[in-house]
């Protein structure tokens, strides 16, 4: 239950040796040489996890960043040098700046030679490898983007008739790769058929315009939204907004970025997690449904606004402009700085696959400004050659130099690309950081050096607008609804009646609940916790507004983990978290839990309803229970289990609540809907099929420790029999399952036929039939077998054996009559 999150990519003992006994410490390749990738190893070298960092080719900035980076000279595009080079230098994680090498396939390439390479596949890459599949994969999952066509280079007429014949102003792509300089904003028809022309007739930007996208200009804000990713979770970084243009007030030709300011007062709260919902998370989902699964950075550049046809005064909408497979640059000069976890760790764990085991944090109350110098005669011809002067004057506590196009020539630092260098600076607040950074750049000096004076104009402007709209607030101005968590409260208060026992007599709506334990009947106990949630089942619950019912799940997965101890349920308590307080929902979903109480003998003794704005989608919640029990000291289990013990499997009414996520992706898979019938039981859909409760052991379980010769239980959770049976064995005692003693439910014999799961792995995802497993003592089997079959279905299904092996294990036999 508590370490399935790992399961993904990453054993138990792999994490068991990262977290606790402490792995060495990691050497890191990344790959670039611009101002993006010297952020990016000056925040690895801020890693207790990381020894050294190389980086091919680097620039003159990282060459004089620590003893702990070496700089090399093979190029991005030389994937097998880069390769040769990780091997050579027993490099753990390479990390991927530009989008070239991902595209040509350097993280396959490194995976194939053993090595964790952060950045999407080739497959993945194509998201900003070809602005034609970008634009089509948007429509296929309904992400808003701008109207477009694609044509390709012998299309050049029919790109031209297109043009001609729409009612409005256009965008023009390369849809290649073309360094950000593929986009071309015509201002009337005569310039959109001259860009379509540069394209696809002179190549001007190569074999990138081989295919060419025309969409509808959106007007608007942009911004920039990045997000890490496993494939499956995904963690927005702040917003950013970046400055194009080479001149300030926007003026004059595109550039690769001049500056940018982090977070943007463009993104509110409220549009970041719309952009996750209805953007970043469908992308990762969607890429990964097409084979195509993501790790890495996904970088959306977004438009807050509306299209050409449309009203100004419209309600603005998100607009997915384009799709990139890597960090932004200059947007990572502004957001690494504002990270206060561990960059390494959070690296790592989207290339293991566990993401949504780590908790990113960012500085509180600090914004971040970068201001781009460049080179004179950028974004065209530039020189090269001349000494920079000044870095040594910053001290780097709360502003940075992050080096680009500079090299090391007899001791100095000189240009050697078109945007040299960026200055970073922190602050409390927009106004402030920009105040900080411009008072920064004063240091730098260099023969032609131009920065434009309006980085954050964009930002101040935003924020006097939200000055002028500030008024008084209270707490429902936030959402929060005191009056609906009071009518919730009181709708509990019935059901928490309802499960009173012996021992626990206090009333909801005190500071903490109190229980009796001698009036319960105890004289030496021990005291047994349990704590669980019931996982994505809710996802189907809410899917089908069926809410009654998996509350009882939630009680089933505590109180069956405290019996196997030998313990009694007393009480319990529940937290319903969700983004706005629904009275029926939360009423129907406690009176689950309080039905699970009576059927375990636990008393409701208290909780936490939690309305939380803004975490939480329309319709969402989520749900965690505690449990504790008590056993008479010299009972606890498991006691005395030996050779030639019985193992009886107590029959299960379904998946119970562990695997979900992979059965909702085998329905997903299957383009069925939950209130379609199930193909496998006839009356009833695949949601309410799905939603059967967890079986509750509890009552039957104590009964059958009075009769005597009971030695252990085991839950059948997330593991299945294979990883929870040996839990309650000793060492060289070992499970024989005999696989023909029971017929696999109809239910799980479909989940394995759409998986395609072999023995093995079914065994430990699902129960496959049986959620509680009872080791008796082979004399008194029999009497324990008569007692339990008053409420449950029985069978035996192995025993205990013993061999030279110290690790209790699972070992099944008869395993050819499994499925039959």
């Amino acid at each position: 239950m508590a370490w399935s999150i790992w399961q993904r990519k990453t054993t138990w003992k792999q994490w068991y040796q990262r977290r606790v006994r402490g792995a060495p410490m990691s050497s890191v390749l990344v790959v670039g040489s611009g101002g993006r990738e010297h952020a990016i190893v000056w925040k690895l070298l801020q890693s207790n996890q990381v020894s050294k960092v190389f980086i091919s080719p680097g620039n003159g900035g990282t060459a004089l960043l620590s003893p702990r980076v070496t700089n090399f000279d093979v190029k991005v595009e030389d994937i097998n040098g880069l390769v040769d080079l990780a091997k050579k230098n027993n490099v753990d994680l390479v990390i991927v700046g530009p989008e070239i090498p991902l595209v040509n396939g350097i993280t396959d390439a490194m995976k194939k030679a053993g090595i964790h390479c952060f950045g999407p596949s080739s497959k993945a890459a194509i998201i900003e490898g070809s602005k034609a599949f970008s634009k089509a994969f948007m429509t296929r999952h309904k992400i808003l983007t701008a109207g477009f066509a694609s044509f390709s280079s012998s299309q050049f007429k029919e790109a031209l008739e297109y043009v001609r014949s729409v009612p409005y102003n256009v965008v023009i792509k390369a849809s290649g790769l073309a360094s950000g300089k593929g986009v071309l904003i015509p201002d009337s028809k005569k310039e959109a058929e001259e860009a379509l022309k540069r394209i696809m007739v002179e190549k001007e930007f190569g074999n990138a315009g081989d295919e060419v996208v025309i969409e509808e200009r959106i007007v608007g804000e942009e911004a920039s939204i990045m997000a890490f990713s496993d494939g499956y979770s995904v963690r927005l970084m702040p917003s950013a907004q970046d400055h194009k243009r080479i001149f300030d007030n926007d003026q004059g030709l595109n550039t690769g970025g001049m500056g940018a300011y982090a977070p943007a007062p463009l993104i509110t709260q409220a549009l970041q997690n719309e952009i996750l919902q209805t953007v970043m998370q469908p992308t990762i989902d969607g890429m990964r449904k097409e084979g195509r699964p993501y790790v890495g950075v996904l970088y959306a550049g977004v438009m807050i606004g509306h299209t050409s046809q449309h009203s100004e005064k419209s309600h603005p909408k998100i607009y997915v402009l384009e799709f990139n497979c890597r960090m932004g640059d200059p947007e990572t000069q502004v957001i690494l700085p504002l990270l206060d976890s561990d960059f390494y760790e959070v690296l790592i764990a989207c290339v293991e696959g566990r993401l949504d085991s780590i908790d990113i944090k960012w500085k509180p109350n600090t914004c971040a400004i970068s201001v781009i110098f460049s080179a004179k005669g950028y974004p065209a011809n530039y020189e090269k050659g001349q000494i920079i002067n000044g870095l040594k004057d910053f001290p780097g506590s709360q502003d940075f130099v992050f080096h680009a196009g500079t090299t090391l020539k007899d001791g100095n630092l000189i240009t050697s690309g078109g945007r040299v260098l960026a200055v970073t600076a922190l602050d409390k607040d927009i106004p402030s950081a920009i105040s900080r950074v411009y008072e920064a750049v004063k240091r730098v000096e260099f023969s032609g050096m131009h920065y434009r004076k309006d980085i954050g104009a964009k930002a101040l402007s935003k924020i006097n607008i939200a000055n002028d709209s500030k008024k008084a607030l209270n707490y429902s101005d936030s959402g929060v609804d005191m009056q609906r968590g009071d009518a919730v409260v009181n709708s509990i208060i019935p059901f928490a009646k309802s499960t009173k026992r012996p021992g626990a007599d206090s009333d909801l709506g005190g500071f903490g609940a109190l229980f009796d334990l001698k009036a319960a009947g105890f004289k030496d106990p021990i005291l047994v916790s349990g704590t669980d949630g019931v996982g994505t089942k809710l996802k189907i619950a809410q899917s089908m507004n069926i809410h009654n019912t998996i509350g009882i799940d939630l009680v089933a997965m505590c109180v069956n983990d405290v019996v196997v101890q030998g313990a009694e349920p007393l009480f319990f308590l529940d937290y319903f978290a969700t983004g706005k307080i629904e009275v029926g929902v939360a009423s129907q979903v406690i009176s689950g839990i309080a039905s699970g109480c009576l059927q375990s003998g636990s008393a409701l003794v208290g909780g936490e309803t939690a309305e939380m704005p803004g975490m939480y989608s329309a319709g969402e919640y989520d749900l965690a229970g505690f449990s504790v029990g008590a056993v008479e000291r010299e009972a606890i289990l498991p006691q005395n289990v030996v050779e030639g013990d019985i193992i009886l499997g107590l029959e299960s009414t379904g998946v119970h609540s562990n695997g979900f996520s992979l059965v909702r992706l085998l329905v997903e898979k299957e383009k069925l809907s939950y209130f379609d019938p199930a193909p496998f039981e006839s009356g009833v859909t695949v949601g309410e099929a799905l939603l059967r409760p967890t079986k509750i052991y509890v009552k039957s379980c104590l009964k059958a420790l009075k009769v005597g010769g009971v030695k252990g239980f085991a839950h059948i959770t997330g593991g299945g029999i294979t990883e929870n049976l040996p839990r309650v064995l000793p060492d060289y005692i070992h499970a024989e399952i005999d696989l023909s003693t029971w017929k696999v439910p109809p239910i799980f014999q479909w989940l394995l036929k759409l998986s395609g799961m072999d023995r093995e792995n079914a065994l430990k995802t699902w129960n496959c039939g049986f959620g509680m497993l009872v080791i008796v003592d082979k004399e008194r089997v029999s009497q324990v077998e008569s007692v339990l079959s008053e409420t449950e279905k029985t069978n035996r299904i192995g025993r205990d054996v013993k061999n030279g092996v110290k690790e209790p294990s699972v070992h099944y036999v008869n395993t050819q009559d499994w499925l039959k």
